[in-house]
C-alpha cells in the first residue's frame, strides 16, 4: 500500500557529464504513522509523528555531504522546519575539483556566482531551488536564498519587516538595515547588514507567535541594540508605517522623538533617516500594536493615539506634529 510522499533526499555523483544518483531516501505518511522507504525499497515505520524530527535523526535523510548533488523534494509539512534539520557534516570542507566533471562543474559552481561569493562547500536543491549554507544562530544551516542578494542573504516570503537607517549628515554613513521574515512556512528568519560589514549571522528560529518575534525584532534586535536606539523611537516608527501613511518612506527622526539636546538619543535629527518597509496583513498589524502597548506606559500611548486620534494621547500628537511642521518651516 502506497501513502503520500512526505519528504524525499537524492544525493548524486558530479563526475560524469550528467548527474548519476547514488543514494535515495523517503518517508512517506500512511494516516498517522510515518515510514522510511530505503534505496532498495524496503520500509521500516517510524516512532513518533512529526517528520522534521525523522529527518533530524536519521542521516540518511538529513545529511548533505560534500562532493555529492542533493536534490530534496518536500511537501508543505517537510518543509515548514527543514531549515533547522538539515546537516552539513565536515563543516567548512570544500568541494574537490577533481571529483567534479567539467559539466558539472560548471552548471552547479561556475554559473552559481552566489555560491562562489561564499565558497562552496555543499550543493543543494530543495524543490528545485538552491539552498546554500548560512552562518546562523543555529550553526551553519541551509537556507533559499533570495536572487535580489546575489544569493549573499536568504529570501524571507514574505518578508515582514525590513528597517532602514542612514545618517544623511555624515560623510562616512551609508545604510544599516535589518530585516524579518520567513525562510520557510515555519521558520523565523532575521537577518542584519552594518555599513560597509559583513552581514551578521542569520538569527533563526521556529515560528511562534509571530507578533512577539516581530516586536523582539524591532525593539531588541541586532541594529536597535548595537545602537543602543530608543524604543519609543522605533515603536513611533512602526505607527508612522503601518497606520500613519509612512509605510516605506524615510522618517526623520526629529518626527519620531523629541529631541532632548542635553541627553540625545541615537537617531534622534532631522538628518537621521529611518525607514520601516512592512509587509503585513491588518490582523497582524493590529497584534503587533496590543504587544508594543504592553511594553511600557509610554509606548501604550503611542498605541493608544494611533488607534484613537480623538483620544487625549492622539490630540496630544497632534499638537506635536503640528508644532515640529512649523519648526520645519522656521528653520
Amino acid at each position: 500500500m502506497d501513502g503520500e510522499l512526505v519528504y524525499e533526499i537524492a544525493r548524486y555523483s558530479p563526475r560524469g557529464e550528467e548527474e548519476r544518483l547514488c543514494e535515495r531516501a523517503q518517508v512517506l505518511r500512511r494516516g498517522e504513522t510515518l515510514w522510511r522507504r530505503g534505496a532498495d525499497g524496503l520500509e521500516v515505520a517510524c516512532p513518533g509523528g512529526e517528520v522534521a524530527a525523522l529527518i533530524s535523526a536519521d542521516p540518511s535523510l538529513g545529511e548533505v555531504h560534500p562532493n555529492e548533488v542533493t536534490r530534496v523534494q518536500a511537501n508543505q509539512e517537510a518543509l515548514r522546519n527543514l531549515p533547522l534539520v538539515l546537516s552539513a557534516p565536515g563543516g567548512g570542507e570544500a568541494v574537490d575539483r577533481s571529483l567534479w566533471s567539467d559539466g558539472m562543474w560548471e552548471k552547479h559552481i561556475e554559473e552559481a556566482e552566489s555560491a562562489q561569493e561564499r565558497g562552496v562547500h555543499r550543493v543543494l536543491y530543495v524543490n528545485g531551488a538552491r539552498w546554500p549554507v548560512f552562518s546562523t544562530s543555529e550553526g551553519e544551516r541551509f537556507l533559499p536564498e533570495d536572487p535580489d542578494w546575489w544569493g549573499t542573504e536568504p529570501l524571507l516570503s514574505p518578508r515582514w519587516g525590513e528597517l532602514r537607517f542612514t545618517e544623511t549628515d555624515s560623510r562616512t554613513s551609508g545604510t544599516d538595515r535589518t530585516a524579518i521574515g520567513l525562510v520557510t512556512p515555519g521558520v523565523v528568519a532575521c537577518i542584519t547588514r552594518f555599513d560597509e560589514s559583513q552581514p551578521e549571522d542569520v538569527e533563526l528560529a521556529r515560528r511562534g507567535d509571530d507578533a512577539a518575534a516581530f516586536v523582539g525584532w524591532l525593539l531588541d534586535g541586532s541594529l536597535s541594540t548595537n545602537f543602543s536606539v530608543g524604543e519609543e523611537l522605533l515603536a513611533q516608527l512602526f505607527v508612522e508605517a503601518s497606520t500613519g501613511g509612512h509605510n516605506g518612506e524615510a522618517v526623520p527622526g526629529s518626527r519620531l522623538v523629541e529631541v532632548d539636546q542635553e541627553n540625545p538619543i541615537f537617531g534622534c535629527y532631522d538628518s537621521s533617516e529611518w525607514t520601516l518597509q512592512l509587509e503585513l496583513e491588518p490582523p497582524m498589524v493590529d497584534a503587533i500594536l496590543d504587544v508594543l502597548a504592553d511594553r511600557s506606559p509610554r509606548i501604550a500611548e503611542i498605541v493608544e493615539a494611533a488607534r484613537n486620534p480623538e483620544s487625549p494621547a492622539g490630540l496630544a500628537r497632534k499638537a506635536w506634529l503640528e508644532q515640529w511642521e512649523q519648526d520645519r518651516e522656521a528653520a
